[in-house]
């Protein structure tokens, strides 16, 4: 079964992510750029990140930072954006930069589920 690192900074729609996808891959979740990044240094096959892990922070794009880090660290994962925001630039972005595909909150579970089983 392939492990899959989920991260978002809020926590409920990580909690529910995580139990859509909970039969078909080992998950782990991280709130933070930086207990990501602790957890990137571990075993993990895909990893989906938020654009944004602090809504407070107009320009925040730490998802967009740990991209970069799994580009330069661990280019064997496999990454999925998402965003619930309408900032093309930063899924233009995210898609220039490696990332498989790019998913806009709220995700549909059943397309979500076979994008990740397709491409991850």
């Amino acid at each position: 079964m392939k492990r899959i690192l989920l991260v978002d900074d809020q926590e409920l729609y990580l909690t529910s992510l995580a139990f859509a996808l909970g039969n078909h891959f080992q998950i782990q979740v991280a709130y933070s750029l930086n207990s990501a990044l602790e957890l990137l240094k571990g075993e993990v096959d895909i990893a989906v990140i938020d654009i944004r892990l602090d809504e407070k922070d107009d320009n925040n794009a730490d998802g967009l930072k740990i991209l970069e880090w799994i580009n330069l660290n661990r280019p064997d994962i496999s990454v999925f954006m998402m965003s619930a925001y309408r900032e093309f630039s930063y899924a233009e972005q995210a898609l220039n930069m490696g990332a498989k595909h790019f998913f806009r909150k709220p995700i549909d579970i059943r397309s979500f589920l076979a994008i990740l089983k397709e491409k991850g």
